[in-house]
């Protein structure tokens, strides 16, 4: 019985392609959201299943001339995941311009991608979980006219 080759770097370059052509697409931050001064993403990644060591943790601070694009890759190579905060980073953002003050907004969410592990036949569902921190700062001029 002959089984299909597996090509977990052909499938990771795949993702990683499709995630830099979507980020080059994206509008400026400073268009989506043009009273924001700063937006600060911090992710911080966990496997339930281990102990030690945990992958890294990251932070992003995009100021108006960044790229408003919100999605990051699973930080497991073998994984075709990826984290979609955009809604998050909207709501964070109607926050802030609504109440004219930064916005923080904390939540959670699970990998809903499959990982390849070594020498197996089948796909496994990703165990790693994202814990976010989004704080947004709106521009000066915004906050000294209220």
């Amino acid at each position: 019985m002959k089984f299909a080759a597996r090509n977990t770097a052909k499938s990771s370059v795949s993702r990683r392609d499709r995630l830099t052509i979507e980020r080059q697409r994206a509008v400026s931050l400073s268009k989506l959201f043009p009273n924001i001064e700063r937006l600060r993403i911090e992710l911080v990644f966990s496997d339930p299943k281990l102990s030690t060591p945990q992958p890294s943790a990251q932070l992003h601070t995009l100021y108006p001339a960044a790229t408003a694009f919100f999605r990051f890759a699973c930080p497991c190579a073998d994984c075709d995941g990826d984290f979609d905060l955009t809604e998050a980073v909207g709501n964070a953002m109607a926050l802030a311009t609504k109440a004219e003050q930064p916005a923080l907004l904390d939540g959670q969410c699970d990998c809903a991608g499959h990982r390849f592990p070594d020498h197996a036949e089948f796909r496994a569902r990703c165990p790693i979980q994202l814990s976010f921190h989004l704080q947004s700062e709106a521009s000066q001029a915004r906050r000294s006219r209220g």
